[in-house]
C-alpha cells in the first residue's frame, strides 16, 4: 500500500529525504540482494535531493578556492638572488637572523607579556593547586620572570 506524497512526512525507509529520494544502492552480502535492488530501483524516484544541488558560491558541490596565488612546488624560484640555504643555520648565505627581527620579536613579547600581567594572581591561584600540572607551574614560573625582568 502506498503513501501519497503529502502524507509521508519526508522520511524514507532507504535514509533519503522521502520525497526527494536516494539512488539505489546494492547491498551485497545479503539474501536476495537482487530482489532488495530491483524493489528500489522499481519506481522512478520523485525528485531531485536538494543537499545535492550547488548553491552560490559552490562548484559541483565543493566551495570554490582561490588558488591563484599558490606557487607550485616544481616552479622555479622567485628569488634567483638567494641561496638555498638563506636562513637557515648553515651554509655561507644569510642566517637565521633574517627571519625575524630581534627587535621586533622582543617587542612582540614584551606586548604580551604586558597583558599576561593582568592576569598573573588568577595565575598565580591556579599553579599553587595540587592537581595543577608541572606544564602550568612551568608556564606561570615563566610569564612571572618575565614580568619581573619588565618592570
Amino acid at each position: 500500500m502506498a503513501i501519497k506524497k503529502e502524507n509521508n512526512f519526508q522520511v524514507s525507509a532507504t535514509g533519503g529525504a522521502g520525497t526527494n529520494g536516494q539512488p539505489a544502492r546494492f547491498a551485497a552480502g545479503i539474501d536476495n540482494a537482487q530482489d532488495f535492488y530491483d524493489v528500489q530501483t522499481a519506481a522512478p524516484m520523485s525528485g531531485e535531493n536538494p543537499a545535492n544541488k550547488p548553491t552560490a558560491g559552490m562548484q559541483g558541490g565543493m566551495p570554490k578556492l582561490n588558488i591563484s596565488g599558490i606557487v607550485p612546488l616544481d616552479a622555479p624560484t622567485q628569488y634567483p638572488e638567494e641561496g638555498v640555504d638563506t636562513g637557515g643555520a648553515l651554509g655561507p648565505n644569510a642566517g637565521e637572523e633574517v627571519m625575524a627581527a630581534p627587535a621586533m620579536l622582543k617587542a612582540q613579547n614584551n606586548q604580551d607579556i604586558a597583558q599576561l600581567a593582568a592576569y598573573l594572581p588568577f595565575y598565580a591561584k591556579i599553579a599553587e593547586m595540587p592537581q595543577a600540572s608541572n606544564a602550568m607551574r612551568n608556564w606561570y614560573r615563566y610569564v612571572r620572570s618575565q614580568v619581573e625582568g619588565t618592570q
